[in-house]
């Protein structure tokens, strides 16, 4: 694997994607060069504080879809890697964002910003990459793209606060569940598809068609993202083992264990997270119960269900250009290798 690839799929993108990423290589350097230059600033923290999380790596899928939309549609060109550099600083913003209010220690196997820098620096960090996305999309000066990206924020924010409201509730559904993997993760998802096409200045419906098949392959992504959350150790995932639920996040996976307990083991559980109470040991055995009764498999069944519906979606806007059909070929074993990711 080239050195460029170790970057962008890391420990568990590994050589199942290397001939996707092989086909990347040039466009994604270029939206490198675009990240490292976006977030120079003469305040030396800011720019030390971007640059920590981008330089860690991390899978590169959003710009990668943008940049595969593009060819699904048309051509990559230069708007093409402006757009996949935007969506890459406001995937950022939101993770380091996301670690302030999750109070998380690690990110992409590194020490999360805030626990460098502080809470109040880390916040201004992700304001000034959302701040820095925008300038991207403002230079290029298609409202549409850029209406596109600010509503798409706003779910985003929405997604976190959703979360908030129902943290630490046991009673949430699983249909609030996929809510909150849709507006937290898989809008974004969707519109860096939509505004790769854009970037073509291909016709509305090739956009809507990649806007739900990043819909849907966002929130199939989200429910393994979850799934690993409760398999791997954190040298694999880059985060400690369960600290969803440990931070008060009742997840997919987490709400089909419980809902599996009997009777007198659910009431227990029911309280232990009412009350703030879960310890890592008991989330190891919740997890441990969760493996050896089918539920974590349950669970990839839905993201499969998902991931399915994001094929039809690009299926129905696939041409016969050769473009179109070597792009559908990449997207579709990106979508493959979502749902069948395993640590």
């Amino acid at each position: 694997m080239k050195g460029f690839q170790r970057l962008v799929l890391g420990a568990i993108w590994d050589e199942s994607l290397a001939e996707v990423f092989d086909f990347l290589e040039k466009p994604m350097r270029q939206v490198e060069g675009i990240l490292q230059k976006a977030v120079q600033s003469p305040v030396q923290d800011m720019t030390a504080m971007a640059l920590h999380l981008l330089s860690a790596g991390g899978k590169r899928l959003r710009p990668a879809l943008t940049i595969l939309s593009a060819q699904f549609a048309g051509e990559i060109n230069s708007r093409t890697i402006s757009f996949a550099a935007a969506v890459e600083l406001m995937h950022t913003a939101t993770l380091i964002h996301d670690d302030v209010i999750d109070k998380a220690e690690i990110r992409r196997g590194r020490a999360a910003v805030h626990t460098l820098w502080g809470n109040e620096a880390a916040v201004m960090c992700g304001d000034f990459l959302y701040a820095t996305a925008f300038n991207i999309l403002a230079r290029d000066g298609d409202i549409e793209v850029i209406r596109t990206m600010a509503r798409t924020s706003s779910q985003v924010c929405e997604g976190e606060v959703l979360e908030l409201q129902l943290a630490f509730n046991p009673n949430i559904t699983e249909l609030q569940c996929l809510e909150i993997a849709r507006l937290k993760t898989a809008e974004l998802m969707a519109a860096a598809c939509k505004i790769g096409v854009m970037s073509t200045g291909a016709d509305g419906q090739i956009a809507s068609a990649l806007e739900s098949f990043g819909r849907n392959l966002g929130i199939a992504f989200q429910i393994i993202d979850d799934v690993l959350d409760l398999e791997g150790s954190v040298e694999e995932i880059g985060k400690p083992v369960g600290s969803d639920l440990i931070e008060g996040k009742v997840t997919l996976p987490i709400r089909l264990a419980l809902d599996s307990l009997d009777e007198r083991e659910r009431e227990i559980w029911v309280k232990r997270i009412s009350e703030h109470a879960i310890t890592p040991g008991e989330v190891a055995e919740l997890a441990k119960f969760a493996k050896e009764h089918g539920i974590l498999e349950k669970a990839r069944s839905v993201a499969k269900k998902f991931a399915d519906q994001a094929l039809t979606d690009l299926q129905l806007a696939s041409t016969n250009h050769e473009n179109s059909k070597q792009a559908f070929a990449w997207l579709k074993r990106i979508t493959q290798f979502v749902v069948q990711r395993r640590i």
